[in-house]
């Protein structure tokens, strides 16, 4: 049978690498407690990641874990945590070289805003995924920045409550 009513609109909040990190890493972290209570809650709500923050992740991630731990964590990163990876926005069938090209337009026109590239490329994609928020405890490094709502996982989850 053929769905030929209106397509179900999907909600996505993109996800800032730094919850992860001081889920993973940091559990001493004043901030612990609340990215671990937002975690817990990720099933709830449609969460996303982008391929390229996963990567700035398993960068970062990649001092304190082994190159096999380190791999885990890529490869099974939707395992541990509930969200999903998104391929870079408008990267489809055609050549590479053609998307890439607008692609790192598109970047640093975010990076002119003075912007890191990973917090460029995550805005990017947050703003071309038409996604709800953006979830961060660096608000600062977005707000004005992007069209998304920014906010930290306390704010985002007291909006949903």
């Amino acid at each position: 049978m053929r769905w030929i009513g209106q397509p179900k609109a999907i909600v996505l909040v993109f996800l800032d690498s730094n919850l992860f990190i001081i889920d993973r890493f940091f559990r001493r972290d004043a901030l612990y407690p609340a990215t671990r209570a937002f975690l817990a809650r990720l099933p709830e709500i449609s969460g996303a990641v982008p391929l390229i923050t996963l990567l700035e992740l398993c960068g970062a991630a990649s001092f304190r874990l082994s190159v096999e731990e380190m791999e885990r964590w890529l490869h099974g990163f939707v395992m541990v945590y509930p969200v999903r990876v998104l391929n870079p926005f408008g990267a489809g069938e055609g050549p590479a070289t053609a998307w890439l090209g607008a692609f790192a337009d598109d970047v640093i026109r975010y990076i002119a805003r003075r912007m890191t590239l990973g917090d460029a490329i995550l805005a990017r994609e947050a703003d071309r995924y038409a996604a709800e928020a953006l979830v961060t405890w660096n608000i600062k490094d977005f707000t004005g920045r992007t069209a998304v709502s920014v906010m930290t996982p306390d704010q985002f989850m007291s909006r949903v409550s």
